[in-house]
């Protein structure tokens, strides 16, 4: 009798507990490397750091997160949120530096 009702309550407390959650599943890139370098391009300051990720970018996808490296600099967004952020100084400086041609002519 003791062990029917041993068995029954293991049984109860087996159905009743949670499922195990399932392992997370990775996530596959969503754009193209071209798209990626562009979104990091749109967020410079300047159009020369623009014109040189678009043409020194090199792009990597890990598990929802882009990366792209340009010369030293390191850079990073998830394919979710699409902020940049500047991984370490030789980025930022890429990232905030001005322009070195003037867009426009100052009147005269």
């Amino acid at each position: 009798m003791v062990a029917g009702i041993g068995v029954t309550l293991l049984v109860i407390a087996a159905v009743t507990l949670p499922p195990r959650p399932a392992a997370p599943e990775t996530q596959t890139a969503n754009l193209s490397d071209a798209e990626a370098l562009t979104i990091v391009a749109h967020d410079m300051r300047g159009s020369d750091s623009a014109a040189r990720v678009m043409s020194e970018g090199r792009t990597r996808f890990d598990d929802g997160t882009w990366y792209i490296n340009v010369g030293g600099a390191h850079l990073h967004f998830t394919q979710r949120n699409r902020i940049v952020v500047a991984e370490d100084p030789p980025a930022v400086q890429l990232q905030y530096s001005p322009s070195s041609t003037p867009d426009a002519a100052p009147p005269q």
